[in-house]
């Protein structure tokens, strides 16, 4: 079965501004170098990646769209690794590790910064 990713219009609707997480993203360095927020830190940060992207001239295979992607697998990472799935904010349809996720690592940080936001 596809999975039908949240649409980035959707996913970032009520999202702060670029330039508005590019600022909280450079002040949450120090608190995820510190072992605090570390989820929600690589969550936004893979946001602004991902919204970056959308806005490139190559938004699937362009330098922003490869961040893009780093930052997702990274925070799918953090996701699998604390076992979230259903209900810990890695609470979508697809957990870190389904196939559906890994082929489409930015589909994966649309759903989970859909889900975060809603409860934020």
């Amino acid at each position: 079965m596809m999975r039908h990713w949240p649409a980035p219009k959707a996913a970032y609707a009520t999202a702060p501004s670029i330039i508005s997480e590019i600022g909280w993203t450079a002040r949450g360095v120090r608190d995820c170098l510190h072992g605090i927020a570390v989820r929600e830190f690589w969550l936004r940060k893979a946001a602004l990646l991902d919204r970056i992207a959308l806005t490139d001239d190559d938004p699937v295979n362009g330098d922003a769209a490869t961040l893009a992607v780093e930052a997702a697998r990274r925070l799918m990472e953090i996701d699998d690794a604390a076992g979230l799935g259903p209900s810990g904010f890695a609470d979508g349809p697809y957990t870190p590790d389904h196939p559906d996720s890994i082929r489409e690592p930015r589909g994966y940080v649309r759903q989970e910064y859909a889900l975060w936001h809603r409860h934020h």
